[in-house]
Formats: structure tokens, sequence, C-alpha cells
């Protein structure tokens, strides 16, 4: 578990260095910046090695964990990314993670009222908005920090839905000039 947790720390801080447009990275300085962040995360002294970095960024490049960084070498030395805007951070799911990811949703939905699954509620919330604000390109509907004395938590689901359910209906029409709906009942005669 510990050599998995490492690697994404390290895959994690390449990436960031790439992106910084504005710097040269070489090997020694991503394998500075990898044991870096391997410091501040572990709390012991880890030395990153030539080859442990090599290995990252050809793992990077390839398709084996769906990043397919554009990671260049220029100048012989220097490693960037080819496209300055990329980062791994922000791969789009494809249409098959997003259904695995609604049924996900779906089924975690089903125990929100077990006392043992009472922590998922915020979690299972923005979940499925992040599944819709994908699915649809819309921003986001709702969007909640964690506060566990806020009252009135209870009926966010049946708002959310309702607000759901109201983007996906057409408007109502507004009632005809003849309806009945618009006219006031008519009241008793009142006595002087």
């Amino acid at each position: 578990m510990a050599f998995s947790k490492n690697a994404l720390i390290r895959y994690k801080t390449i990436d960031k260095c790439l992106q910084n447009q504005y710097r040269q990275w070489t090997l020694p300085d991503l394998m500075e910046a990898c044991s870096e962040a391997l410091y501040e995360y572990e709390g012991r002294a880890v030395n990153v090695s030539r080859r442990t970095i090599q290995a990252d960024l050809q793992m990077m490049r390839s398709d084996k964990l769906g990043y397919n960084a554009p990671i260049e070498v220029y100048d012989k030395k220097y490693y960037r990314y080819a496209d300055p805007a990329y980062s791994i951070t922000d791969i789009p799911l494809s249409d098959t993670d997003m259904q695995v990811l609604s049924e996900t949703v779906e089924m975690l939905k089903q125990f929100k009222d077990f006392s043992l699954f009472s922590e998922l509620g915020g979690i299972i919330q923005r979940l499925e908005d992040k599944v819709y604000t994908e699915k649809t390109s819309q921003p986001a509907v709702i969007h909640l920090d964690k506060n566990e004395n806020l009252k009135g938590l209870s009926h966010l689901d049946t708002l959310y839905q309702a607000i759901i359910k109201a983007d996906a209906e057409p408007p109502a029409r507004p009632p005809q000039s003849g309806s009945n709906l618009c006219r006031s009942p008519e009241r008793p005669p009142t006595r002087p």
C-alpha cells in the first residue's frame, strides 16, 4: 500500500512541476521535488532515485493509468508538458466511467438513511452533483462544505431532486385567457 501511495504522491508532484512552464525541470530537480513531497506527506526522509523518476515519467506517458501525459524532453535534459494546459488531474471521464459512477451513486443513495452511512450523505450528494455536471456539461446545482450542525440538512436531497427535475421539465405554459384559474372567487355581498 505504501508503494502505491508514494507513487501517487510522486505522480502528482511531477505533474505540478511540469505544469510550471517558467522553470526548466531536469531529472535531479524532479528527484528533489519528489523527495521533498514525500518528506512532507510521510514525515521521513526518502531519497527518490533517478530510475524511479524515469519509470514514473514512462508510466505517466503510457495509457496504463489513463494519463497519456504529453511529456517531452527538450535540449536533451529538460522535461515539460507539450501542452501547457495539461494536468493528470484534468482527465475527462469516459462514457463507461460515467455510467459506472451513476450506478454507484444510485446504489449508495439507497443506504443514506442507515445510521452506519450517515457520514456518507454529503459525499454522495457531492458525487451525484459531480456526475450530473460531467454528464450535462452544465454548472453544478449545489456544492456544500461539511457542517454537522446545519439544520434542515435532511431536506437537501428532496430540494436537490426538485431542482434537477425542474431543469429537465419544460416550463409550464401560462393559463389561457378564458381560463378560470385567473378569476378570483366570487365574494358574498357585504352588508352595510
